[in-house]
């Protein structure tokens, strides 16, 4: 009887091509409504999916596979304690829904499969966390992987058109590992306790990296590697979550990443439609940095590093940028002249595409007073690279992190070896637009 009346509140359903979950209650209902409908589809990303993540940290770390998957349950462990029980809760029911629908995955398997992004984070660069908890080892990566492609901007006031609306778009630019793309799904939920709130995901996650609750509050992250990370922790999908569920400000959303512990280096760009207001908060392990718009600027956006450094545009405090140094292979940063020519090296393969920071900056100005849906999408899927002052030919990878790419991302294949049944495989980044106007 308790099961039809949880499963009676939640549907799932695909409209115009976008698979759709909504759920609906306590913590724990809407986790049983999610597992149960999504039973089959949570199996494929624990059985091939996460056999994937595996077969990437072997690759990165230039460890076996087995130790790899050691590595992976360590980094769980340490995160775990950290999980606010309101979604350790959802995870258990996520867990005993699919149960009683037939599938044999575990609570400890989704708790796994929802620290999947955190721990792609700190394996993605040379300067990883050790599962061990010790800090920044020397470099041990097998692998240059090309840098992530996610970013995003928003704009309001006369610079969106004055017509009462912040426009907010963002590139989610997630590796595309095997089954992943075919389920990424939208959820909408209603919880008893908190917001009403839209995000993106996959089944078996409770949250990615972004989206909007009723009281028109929005934010997106984007991966911005820091020397100090650490599993212990709140991830992004945790706190994509927390913000979406409990936040209407921007200060509310500053006071939810100091109150809490967090992992990877990411920097969360929040926004609230209704006092049009918006900054980029940059996190590692050890701080918490907030950098507002511009005086008179009426737009702020972000890309895959940290732009805190006081003095550049208008911030000032903490320097993340430092942080950045040993992940990002910068040369010198002693001056903002000199961060900014580091920052510009061609052959740096290891800092994430700085040019599409400075192409946001061209295009918002560009579009000033007109930046409407429309035109936001038009931002999203540019392909100018202002460095090399070329455009990237749609269906062409980007060379290095620094010639040709660009704010609509593509990146090359990388092969991969995974365990059986899921085998041999490639992946890349490629970009996913969203873009939303909010009143």
């Amino acid at each position: 009887m308790r099961q039809d009346k949880m499963l009676k509140k939640a549907r799932f359903k695909e409209q115009k091509g976008v698979k759709i979950l909504h759920v609906k209650g306590e913590p724990y209902e809407m986790g049983y409504q999610h597992g149960y409908l999504l039973a089959d589809k949570i199996d494929l990303m624990i059985n091939r999916t996460l056999l994937a993540t595996a077969a990437y940290v072997a690759e990165q770390t230039g460890s076996d596979i087995k130790r790899a998957e050691e590595m992976l349950r360590i980094g769980q462990e340490k995160a775990e304690p950290h999980l606010p029980i309101e979604f350790k809760e959802e995870m258990a029911g996520i867990a005993d829904g699919a149960k009683d629908a037939g599938s044999d995955v575990t609570l400890e398997q989704i708790l796994l499969w929802n620290t999947n992004y955190d721990q792609w984070c700190v394996y993605c660069h040379p300067h990883y966390w050790q599962c061990n908890g010790e800090e920044s080892s020397d470099p041990l990566i097998t692998t240059r992987l090309p840098g992530g492609g996610c970013s995003s901007f928003c704009a309001w006031d006369e610079w969106a058109g004055g017509d009462g609306k912040l426009i907010f778009g963002k590139n989610e630019d997630n590796f595309n590992m095997p089954e992943q793309l075919d389920n990424r799904m939208m959820v909408i939920a209603d919880p008893n306790d908190g917001f009403g709130h839209a995000f993106l995901t996959y089944p078996g996650m409770i949250g990615l990296d972004g989206g909007v609750n009723e009281d028109g509050f929005e934010m997106m992250t984007q991966l911005s590697s820091m020397q100090y990370e650490s599993m212990e922790g709140c991830g992004i999908a945790i706190f994509t979550r927390l913000l979406l569920t409990h936040a209407s400000t921007v200060d509310d959303a500053i006071k939810t990443f100091q109150d809490h512990p967090h992992c990877a280096g990411i920097a969360y760009h929040v926004a609230d439609a209704k006092a049009k207001k918006a900054a980029v908060v940059e996190t590692c392990s050890k701080v918490v940095s907030v950098r507002h718009p511009m005086p008179e600027i009426r737009a702020i956006w972000q890309t895959n590093h940290s732009n805190c450094y006081s003095g550049w545009m208008g911030y000032s405090g903490y320097d993340m940028v430092a942080d950045q140094v040993i992940v990002n292979e910068l040369e010198d940063i002693s001056t903002v002249e000199r961060w900014q020519n580091s920052l510009k090296n061609p052959y740096n393969f290891y800092v994430q595409a700085p040019s599409r920071f400075e192409r946001y900056g061209q295009l918002i100005h560009q579009y000033y007073g007109d930046i409407t849906p429309e035109n936001a999408i038009k931002i999203l899927t540019d392909r100018y690279d202002p460095y090399t002052r070329m455009t990237r030919p749609k269906h062409l990878p980007s060379w290095t992190n620094n010639i040709l790419c660009t704010i609509c991302a593509l990146y090359p294949d990388f092969a991969y070896k995974a365990k059986d049944p899921l085998g041999d495989f490639k992946a890349h980044i490629a970009k996913y637009v969203e873009s939303r106007g909010l009143s």
